[in-house]
């Protein structure tokens, strides 16, 4: 590799973004892809409480550490992209960031570790909530590498990172897990298992991108970039996982606690699939934010207004489709990917689809509103998400049944939360943008799904093939519906058609 004073050329610029969209998005779906295959083979290997156990431990650490990781990868990378001759500086800055920051977080989780037990009524896995304090350490520092990376537009390796993180994470727990049951402490195999992995995947990033620091880079501008990103990213991590611990304390104060954890981990199964009209909706964030951005700076008011519409008309579709084929058959769903213990949570399954797709919406809105320089609004609506869907889950949840009532309540509960934080987006942009997403097209999606749900509901047939066959029924009811209804006309095929013949091109 030769050195080159010269500027890159905006074509060249192009290119590399276009590359770098192409290895993160893949890297992004693969790490989603894995993720969601780790939990559902997990569920297999370990029992019903067991996997619950796993779950509210793993979700109140996750709060922590990907905050962490996600402000961490943005601050060394800013200040690593504004200037690559100072990457070895940023990087040592970060590293000293991280033995303080990173060793901070790590002992407050694990003196904290009684506490959390006690909120979420399972004093018993105290030993647990201890044990996965070494997470976000091993992560905080994996986080700096991985930052100097992106920083540095080496977008392949930091591909590489995640899929290799992602498989060793997946051979590692699940192995963990086995050998941990033989020895009557599966779960806490399962976390030694996630934190060799860690471990691993670290030294090969500090050994592949460690940097010589030729000069000095005070930690403190990374602290104070990084508090502005932590505020919002927590809360959106809060909004993500906060209904489980929820669930669990008041699951805990009902029932026994082998109890409790069956129902927190049938509660996870379904988040496990409520999620993915989320974790599909994210790329729509990375692409509408530039737009926003350049759209605002420029003052272009009509052009602004445009991308909302059409970004959120997009994303509705694509959301609702999936919501659909979650809500077709819940309970075959759940059978295919799951044993027949979990299957208590196919009436809380449609609930918390519809409320997901609402947290999508809400977070593509929140990327809009933090695109035209406000971020401290985006920090007000997601706050929102989570006071009405904390108030909600104390007001509907305690008192119902231990099975699938509190799992429905619950599910029930978060989903008004989203909703009102996506009601709250909506009424900003109209009042800041003159935006609204379009009404009519509301209604036919809406109209679609319920024609194909319904349809998919009225088939014969409860086996799982017969739910299988009921779920794929309703996705092509649901497209056909679209096209009946002209929601989906001429214009948005050619758009479709261009962008296809565009990629067959490369």
């Amino acid at each position: 590799m030769t050195d080159s004073t010269e500027e890159p050329t905006r074509p060249d610029r192009a290119v590399e973004a276009g590359r770098g969209a192409l290895f993160i998005g893949f890297a992004k779906a693969f790490f989603m892809v894995a993720g969601f295959l780790q939990r559902v083979l997990l569920a297999r290997v370990v029992s019903p409480a067991e996997y619950g156990a796993f779950s509210v431990v793993n979700n109140a650490v996750s709060t922590v550490n990907n905050t962490m990781v996600q402000g961490t990868i943005q601050s060394v990378s800013k200040f690593t992209a504004e200037d690559d001759a100072r990457a070895g500086a940023v990087q040592r800055a970060g590293l000293k960031m991280q033995a303080v920051l990173g060793l901070a977080v790590a002992a407050i989780f694990l003196l904290a570790a009684p506490v959390i037990s006690r909120f979420v009524k399972a004093p018993e896995h105290v030993s647990l909530f201890r044990l996965v304090a070494a997470i976000p350490l091993v992560y905080a520092f994996y986080a700096v590498y991985v930052g100097t990376a992106n920083g540095l537009r080496k977008f392949r390796l930091q591909a590489s990172f995640d899929v290799g993180f992602s498989c060793a994470k997946t051979v590692l727990l699940l192995l963990g897990a086995v050998i941990g049951r033989t020895l009557g402490h599966s779960v806490a195999g399962a976390f030694v298992g996630f934190v060799a992995a860690a471990v691993i995947i670290l030294l090969v990033a500090a050994r592949t991108v460690g940097k010589r620091a030729e000069q000095n880079f005070p930690a403190l501008r990374l602290v104070t970039f990084m508090g502005g990103v932590v505020v919002y990213t927590l809360l959106i991590n809060l909004a993500l996982n906060y209904d489980l611990l929820l669930l669990r304390r008041f699951a805990g104060a009902a029932a026994p606690g082998a109890t409790a954890d069956a129902l927190a981990g049938a509660y996870e199964a379904v988040r496990n699939l409520a999620l993915l009209p989320y974790q599909a909706l994210l790329v729509v964030t990375f692409v509408v934010f530039p737009l926003v951005s350049r759209a605002t700076f420029a003052e272009d008011r009509e052009a602004t207004a445009s991308y909302i519409r059409q970004t959120f008309r997009y994303a509705l579709i694509l959301g609702v489709a999936l919501a659909v084929a979650l809500a077709a058959r819940p309970a075959a769903l759940l059978g295919i990917l799951y044993p027949k213990a979990y299957g208590i949570g196919a009436q809380a399954l449609p609930i918390l689809a519809g409320g997901i797709v609402a947290l999508a919406l809400l977070s593509i809105a929140g990327s809009i509103v933090t695109a035209s320089g406000r971020p401290h609004v985006a920090i007000v609506l997601v706050a929102l998400t989570l006071a009405v869907g904390s108030g909600a889950a104390f007001a509907l949840v305690p008192g119902r049944e231990p099975g699938a009532p509190m799992l429905a309540a619950a599910a029930l509960a978060t989903t008004l939360g989203m909703l009102a934080g996506l009601v709250g987006a909506v009424f900003y942009l109209w009042r800041r943008f003159a935006a609204l997403p379009p009404l009519l097209s509301l209604l036919r999606v809406c109209a679609a799904a319920g024609v194909a749900t319904a349809l998919a509901r009225v088939i014969p047939g409860q086996g799982k093939v017969a739910g299988l066959a009921a779920t794929v029924l309703a996705g092509v009811v649901f497209a056909v519906m679209l096209l009946l209804l002209r929601e989906f006309g001429k214009t948005d095929r050619e758009k479709f058609a261009k962008i296809l013949k565009l990629g067959g091109r490369r």
